[in-house]
């Protein structure tokens, strides 16, 4: 089954959610609490997580959409990509870095 991930504030997760990537709390360059990636999420964790002042997490939820339909939101997401890098100068490694990333990032 295909899925989609996306950031989510802590106050609208739920229980039965799946972490999409691990979450680590820290406090004072120390670790305070942890979870990781695919850990279905319960009602004691989202306490932890609101207790340890967790702002986002990244979960992981069933994709529903047809293939013509994410190759529709992955075309427009580049568009917009595109129109946002329009005046950058693409051949300053930095920059096309950083386009790189973010045309993956919205285009998955």
């Amino acid at each position: 089954m295909r899925t989609r991930s996306r950031f989510l504030p802590i106050i609208e997760a739920e229980a039965g959610m799946v972490l999409g990537m691990p979450v680590r709390v820290a406090s004072h360059g120390q670790l305070r609490f942890s979870l990781p990636a695919g850990h279905t999420l319960t009602g004691d964790n989202l306490h932890q997580l609101s207790a340890h002042r967790a702002e986002f997490i990244f979960i992981a939820e069933p994709d529903k959409r047809t293939d013509e339909e994410v190759a529709v939101d992955a075309a427009r997401a580049a568009h917009r990509v595109m129109d946002i890098f329009a005046a950058a100068d693409l051949s300053d490694p930095v920059m096309a870095a950083l386009f790189d990333q973010v045309l993956g990032y919205r285009s998955a």
